[in-house]
């Protein structure tokens, strides 16, 4: 399993600009919400809801007492066109949430993949009106089989409404089928809930500092490598199948029979299959949900554990 060591960072630029960009060029577009939730330049754009830009203004607002006039809490606004006033309650927070507007969260995250020294490109870009999720992939590759390569990615997540704490993690990527691969055993991930207004300058430094397990990613990929190759070499049973069906008892069935169809119809009969199809299905939806992050990361980390008990 993968740990944190320490290191420094450089402070992140800010642009008026949001800029688009694989390692070597630059796409600029002002708004999101004029780009359909397709592919553009090899980033993919998920929105849940509207179209609406996940850069759009964010605000907490204080609300109050409609009798006392006390101080109740605070409101978080997002700039919202399409509704009477301009803006889109998202959800109440304390006065002590820390606000990270998703641009500030992106800019961390390239900053984070360009110190790393390692090739890299946006590739995925999540946003539903509350929740905030951004992929980079790192060029970096491993071969498990011919013609199917395998690498890391960075994935952070961020919300305003309290459902998501913050996360930049390391992931693994299948580049055949683009499949993401989350799991927070194997892979180092830094998390913190929106606490606190006091660490509204720290929380970058925490991020830079956890994260430059990055240093050891060749290293990480090989171990990732590793694994699903052991994967490939179990073979996938009834019985097999009966000891791992339980295995997943927060995905349902409705889901694992998704899974199961993707499997049957399109993959190898190995556990390395089998990890392919779900990530297939969790990585692929065309709305996507917070479940099937969660998902993900609770199938991957079985498997993986699998491959490290076969393995040993």
């Amino acid at each position: 399993m993968s740990t944190l060591p320490t290191g420094d960072g450089l402070s992140p630029e800010t642009t008026d600009a949001i800029v688009l960009a694989e390692s070597t060029s630059a796409v600029q577009h002002r708004n999101f919400g004029q780009i359909e939730p397709t592919d553009l330049d090899g980033i993919t754009i998920n929105r849940a809801k509207g179209g609406l830009s996940p850069f759009v203004e964010i605000l907490k607002t204080p609300t109050h007492s409609k009798n006392s006039g006390n101080l109740t809490g605070y409101a978080i606004e997002i700039e919202d066109p399409s509704s009477d006033t301009g803006y889109r309650h998202v959800g109440n927070v304390s006065a002590n949430y820390l606000l990270l507007p998703n641009e500030e969260v992106r800019a961390l995250a390239l900053e984070i993949a360009s110190q790393s020294g390692l090739p890299f490109r946006e590739s995925r870009i999540y946003w539903d009106g509350t929740r905030f999720l951004h992929v980079v992939d790192f060029e970096e590759r491993e071969t498990i089989t011919g013609g199917d390569d395998i690498g890391l990615g960075l994935i952070t997540r961020s919300s305003y409404d309290k459902s998501w704490r913050y996360d930049c993690a390391l992931m693994g990527k299948r580049f055949v089928c683009d499949n993401g691969m989350i799991s927070g055993e194997f892979f180092a991930r830094v998390s913190f809930k929106h606490l606190s207004a006091d660490q509204d300058s720290s929380w970058r430094e925490v991020v830079r500092q956890g994260l430059t397990v990055l240093d050891a990613a060749p290293e990480n990929l090989y171990d990732f490598a590793a694994l699903l190759r052991s994967l490939r070499e179990i073979e996938m049973t009834d019985e097999r199948l009966r000891e791992l069906w339980p295995l997943f008892p927060s995905i349902g069935d409705g889901i694992m029979g998704q899974v199961m169809s993707r499997y049957l119809g399109h993959e190898e009969p190995t556990l390395y299959g089998f990890l392919n199809a779900g990530t297939n299905v969790f990585w692929h939806r065309e709305r996507m949900t917070g479940s099937d992050f969660r998902h993900n990361d609770s199938f991957v980390s079985e498997l993986l554990r699998a491959a490290e008990e076969h393995r040993d």
